[in-house]
């Protein structure tokens, strides 16, 4: 293997490379002895990073021939030990945990459909990169453009979202959805990288070893608060909601829920559902039709007035009842089954119904974006089957979480996975 001159071969490297056979040429100089020589010769030696007072107490010494590293220390800089407090090491590690948050977006990126944005993202990435090799080697840091624009574009345009992207500083809020939450944390993670980099790079009187970098640091996290600018104004004028999948599931009347499961029953919360006070239980109930029957189906709190069973189409062929698609809580006309708990059985005469999609929103963002309660609007699934539902409820109330609310079966069709959205459109 040949490697050009100034390169920089660890120590497990050499390990690697000398347990495999492998012998290493560097360009111009020779065969290089794995067991002795360092990999640079005095003209390419690397360039030791000096300790300011401030960081003194981190320590370093150089390995030698046959010298152990201790498990307590690192390698800095070639063969340059030092411990693994070290300011420098510290700061690798955050920009590490930087680079894994980062992956991690864009893998849920991909998932939700955004998978221009996620793809976007690989030059950050790649910048980070940049951002440890030239501190590894001891190079400057070259940095013009980024996602087409230039540090000093960067600084003007989060400083002035409202002039280039219609929208104000506003906080942060869970309406906002899965994908600018994502990019505000690796905001926040960003700006932690560039703390642990001044704490690295600096002295006591106030001196900076590596400005390049903390430059570089302070704009990428400016990058990514664009990003949430320009993501939250996407979505105030494509009124976005997320999307939530409604597997079967049952709403019991007080005197069903006493004959399913015994006097003075109490349905026992599980977990919180999207809308507040909605919740599932713990308690299931088997549904029997005249072809079949489906067991173990969750029954969701609080109780209402009127049993209401919620099925999908393919559902009820499984059962052998006719399906009846109404809006929650429109059974007139519905079909009928078998309830069977475990204290008893109720026989519904009506009740069975595959819900019609809908969407639950906010009184507030129905305001922003002039739709009102009981409108009908068409929506928009970008995936990898894009689909589009038409006649879709709008129910607005001050309670209610902003949500489009799909069956397993229309789910399925267009392929909706983790925290995709759906956009209104005719509203």
């Amino acid at each position: 293997m040949v490697i050009p001159q100034g390169s920089i071969l660890s120590p497990a490297a050499r390990d690697y490379l000398r347990s495999q056979g492998v012998q290493v040429t560097v360009e111009g100089e020779g065969l290089l002895d794995l067991d002795r020589q360092p990999l640079t010769t005095a003209r390419h030696k690397p360039q030791h990073v000096a300790l300011t007072d401030a960081r003194t107490d981190a320590g370093w010494l150089p390995t030698g021939a046959g010298r152990e590293k201790p498990e307590h220390m690192t390698h800095l800089v070639g063969d340059q030990l030092v411990a693994k407090t070290h300011p420098i090491i510290a700061w690798r590690g955050q920009l590490d945990l930087f680079d894994c948050a980062l992956v991690e977006t864009q893998a849920l990126l991909a998932q939700s459909g955004e998978e221009e944005l996620a793809q976007r993202l690989e030059e950050v990435a790649l910048f980070a990169q940049k951002i440890m090799v030239a501190q590894v080697r001891n190079q400057p840091l070259e940095f013009t453009v980024l996602l087409g624009w230039t540090p000093e574009e960067i600084r003007d345009m989060s400083h002035h979202p409202d002039r280039y992207f219609g929208i104000r500083h506003t906080t942060m809020s869970f309406r906002d959805g899965l994908t600018v939450s994502r990019l505000n944390c690796l905001r926040a993670k960003v700006r932690e990288v560039e703390l642990y980099a001044n704490r690295a790079f600096s002295s006591e009187d106030g001196t900076c070893q590596r400005t390049d970098i903390v430059l570089a640091l302070n704009r990428l996290s400016s990058l990514f608060y664009i990003l949430v600018c320009q993501q939250r104004s996407r979505q105030v004028k494509e009124k976005r909601v997320p999307i939530g999948v409604s597997s079967r599931h049952l709403h019991l009347s007080q005197d069903h829920l006493t004959a399913l499961f015994g006097p003075g029953a109490t349905l026992t919360i599980q977990k919180e559902l999207s809308q507040p006070g909605q919740y599932a239980a713990i308690e299931t109930v088997n549904l029997e039709g005249p072809k079949g029957k489906i067991d173990r189906v969750r029954v969701l709190g609080p109780v209402r007035p009127e049993t209401q069973v919620e099925i999908s189409a393919t559902d009820a062929f499984k059962l052998g009842v006719r399906p009846v698609l109404r809006d929650s809580g429109k059974i007139d006309g519905s079909v009928g089954l078998r309830l069977v708990g475990p204290a008893g059985a109720v026989e519904l005469d009506r009740g069975v119904i595959v819900a019609a999609r809908h969407i639950h929103l906010h009184s507030k963002q129905a305001e922003e974006w002039n739709i009102h309660d009981g409108q009908r609007v068409k929506v928009k699934i970008d995936s990898q089957r894009p689909t589009v539902f038409d006649d879709v409820l709008v129910r607005v109330g001050p309670q209610f979480q902003d949500e489009l609310h799909l069956d397993t079966d229309e789910a399925n069709a267009a392929l909706v996975t983790g925290a995709m959205q759906a956009v209104i459109e005719g509203a």
